[in-house]
């Protein structure tokens, strides 16, 4: 065991969590801790070590570095300093999949292991707001006495958990709800300058911050593209140019902000977007005059992008930003998001671009977000790889695949092969998906008679990956929590195999010399992906509770059920077609290829996008 000299029992619980998902130390090390300085210092000569660290989230690295190291050498001296004041994850819990509180406290385990100091909570509407009593509503909200719990559990291993929120835009799941008619512009957006609109501000404001610890709150206001334009207009009877009533409503969020005592944080794209002549997100001709930087409210700038592997356009843009603020914060992703599992050579590519840009020029905090768009189909414990890749960007200088990898197991305990591994799922080229493929995702959704990305798929051989992970995914030993998601994506890509070939074999059909043995081999096929996706269905059932609270697995069961639904269809239209009662006429639609939203081979969809060209609801 490791006995820990010098800290305190504040300490020492403190390390005892961040530790308690580590195996069990067999060798007998004393350890002396004391604070001093920045950064961790930690050594090991033998039978006695040192950590040094300059404060709480310092020492849950410090001792997660030393305990990795101390299994593997008898001897060792570190010696990490850190490039950033401020490094925070950011986790979406508010498309469809909520955490529960004890993944919310393993998350903040892992991330404190890793060297974050704040976890931001993207909450849209997903916490209790008690004088608004649909805000939320059944969608797992959080209550106040279980965001305290979160709040008091991350300041206990010095990671600051911080509200983020939405005051203009995305609030869609808010609006659609009556009782919030009065407030509503556009279905995504508030009306600004109404009394009722600053009545709900206020009541939201005071709910969002009344749980946390810190008086730092993120305030939305992104991707507002409808602000004005709808009910304002029949409100008040005329057009309002988008940059006035951005500034309204800023300053109407600052001004209730600062009665209750808060520093807010907004992201910083409508200023881009609205200056520019092209209404383009981070114009590179948008310029901000030293009069406009000085009358806008102090409130930090937050600049996300996910998107760029050079370096040269995260320089441009911070210059840009730093013109609009001295307070600019980088928030990079870290791609969880619009497949069934994370683009790792994306997040590699541009994690490494925008980091060092970051440090270039200057910028002091930074976030590495985890989104979860389109129904929060990625589970969550697929982020540790990339969560660790962004954290070793705070203590190196020169950061490789080889470093990452590396830190991964000395503060994860599991080797990072099987997450890389995901990328082969949707990786069909030479290097980085950079596109976003999602090829899995359209695979597993596509329709077998309404076949819309035939022949976009016939570009590549896409079962080649998927055989090569059905057959080495099982290999990986993760720590316990984890291991369910092996079985869970190698069972996926048995699934995709077997999809795949029954979309072929239902083709197959529109040949006019098809018989009855085609048709015999297509049912044998879908008969073949019900049986396999059934068994997958059960492992997402699991490992989707595993993780999360029931509120938006329903939306996987209608997705998943719909596909087992689908199977029993087709098989019938085969049967019926073989007796000659269907011709099966969807099949003899003209091919055309499907629309990409990329430049990839094969393209990127949202399921509504993939699953049918009808309304889902209309």
């Amino acid at each position: 065991m490791i006995d820990w000299q010098g800290l305190t029992a504040t300490q020492l619980r403190a390390v005892d969590r961040v530790l308690s998902d580590r195996p069990d130390f067999e060798q007998n090390i004393s350890v002396q801790c004391h604070q001093a300085g920045q950064g961790i210092r930690i050594s090991r000569d033998q039978a006695v070590g040192e950590v040094v660290f300059a404060n709480m989230a310092d020492l849950m690295h410090g001792v997660s570095v030393f305990y990795g190291l101390a299994q593997q050498k008898k001897s060792f001296e570190i010696d990490e300093q850190p490039h950033f004041d401020v490094m925070v994850a950011m986790l979406d819990v508010a498309r469809n999949g909520v955490p529960t509180v004890a993944m919310v406290k393993t998350y903040l385990r892992r991330i404190a292991s890793m060297g974050y100091n704040e976890l931001w909570l993207y909450l849209e509407d997903l916490f209790e707001v008690p004088e608004e009593p649909y805000f939320g509503r059944q969608r797992g909200r959080y209550s106040q006495v279980e965001l305290h719990e979160i709040a008091l559990y991350g300041d206990s291993l010095g990671v600051k958990v911080v509200p983020a929120i939405q005051t203009l835009a995305h609030v869609r799941n808010v609006l659609k709800w009556d009782a919030f008619h009065d407030i509503k512009d556009t279905d995504d957006t508030l009306l600004v300058n109404a009394p009722a609109t600053r009545k709900f501000l206020k009541h939201l404001l005071q709910a969002a911050s009344a749980p946390f610890t810190t008086n730092k709150i993120h305030v939305g206001m992104d991707e507002a593209y409808q602000l004005g334009r709808g009910l304002y207009i029949d409100k008040n009877g005329h057009y309002t140019d988008q940059q006035e009533l951005i500034q309204d409503q800023l300053k109407l969020v600052v001004q209730l902000s600062e009665e209750l005592g808060l520093k807010p944080y907004m992201w910083s794209d409508m200023w881009f977007t609205i200056a520019s002549p092209k209404h383009e997100m981070y114009d590179p001709e948008v310029h901000f005059s030293p009069e406009f930087k000085a009358q806008l409210p102090e409130v930090g700038q937050v600049y996300w992008d996910y998107y760029h592997q050079d370096e040269q356009t995260y320089l441009d843009r911070f210059a840009q930003h730093f013109e609009l603020s001295d307070n600019v914060v980088f928030a990079g992703g870290i791609w969880t998001w619009g497949s069934l599992m994370p683009n790792q050579s994306k997040m590699l590519a541009t994690v490494d671009a925008g980091l060092k840009a970051a440090q270039k020029s200057g910028v002091k905090q930074v976030v590495a977000t985890m989104w979860f768009d389109d129904g929060a189909e990625t589970p969550i414990g697929t982020s540790w790889y990339g969560l660790q890749a962004f954290a070793s960007y705070q203590y190196h200088d020169q950061v490789s695949r080889k470093v990452i990898d590396h830190d991964f197991e000395l503060t994860q305990d599991e080797a990072p092969d099987f997450y890389l591994q995901l990328d082969k799922f949707d990786n069909f080229v030479k290097g980085a998906n950079v596109e976003c493929d999602n090829v899995s995702k359209l695979v597993l959704y596509e329709d077998f008679l309404l076949q819309r990305y035939e022949q976009n798929l016939a570009t590549v051989d896409v079962e080649k990956n998927w055989l090569y992970l059905e057959a080495n995914l099982g290999e990986f030993r993760l720590r316990a929590d984890d291991q369910l998601m092996v079985q869970y994506y190698q069972k996926l890509a048995s699934v995709l195999i077997n999809k795949h070939r029954a979309l072929k074999a239902v083709a197959a059909l529109r040949d006019k010399q098809a018989g009855v043995l085609a048709g015999q081999r297509a049912i044998a096929s879908l008969q073949l992906f019900e049986k396999d996706l059934t068994a997958f269905n059960q492992l997402s059932r699991q490992l989707w509770h595993q993780q999360r609270r029931g509120n938006g697995y329903e939306i996987i069961d209608v997705r998943l059920g719909g596909q087992l639904s689908r199977c029993q269809t087709v098989i019938w239209r085969i049967q019926e077609w073989q007796a000659g009662r269907d011709d099966l006429a969807e099949l003899h639609e003209p091919l055309l290829p499907m629309d990409k939203h990329n430049n990839g081979p094969v393209g990127h969809g949202l399921y509504k996008e993939i699953v049918s060209a009808c309304e889902i609801s209309f």
